[in-house]
């Protein structure tokens, strides 16, 4: 990639990161609750959405109530995830882009004039 093309990737990743509003950790499961009904025989209930993250190391999980809950859920957890991957992918450009200076730098010096004078 040529330095201007890292730069425009860098401009689209910023400009992406901007439009990801909600971001949520964590991922949806089903539950299925085991219990005894009326007649005493056990049965199975569910499955029910939970959303599931980590909080202070611990594993949190939420039940969610309706399918726009579930849904609202899910794209702010892929929401998520996308912010993860630009970021990683932001980095990356960074790094390019400093090894790009670097080069950049190396080539002025090598074409400067010596400093040193001369008897």
């Amino acid at each position: 990639m040529t330095l201007h093309d890292l730069l425009e990737r860098r401009s689209r990743i910023l400009e992406e990161l901007t439009g990801l509003i909600q971001l949520r950790r964590g991922s949806i499961t089903e539950q299925m609750v085991e219990c005894v009904d009326a007649t005493g025989q056990e049965a199975r209930r569910g499955p029910y959405p939970l959303l599931t993250f980590k909080a202070k190391g611990r594993t949190v999980s939420r039940r969610l109530h309706g399918q726009y809950e579930v849904a609202r859920c899910r794209q702010q957890i892929e929401n998520f995830r996308r912010f993860e991957q630009l970021t990683q992918e932001l980095r990356e450009v960074g790094e390019r882009l400093c090894e790009e200076a670097d080069i950049s730098s190396e080539k002025k010096r090598r074409r400067s004039p010596s400093s040193k004078t001369r008897k």
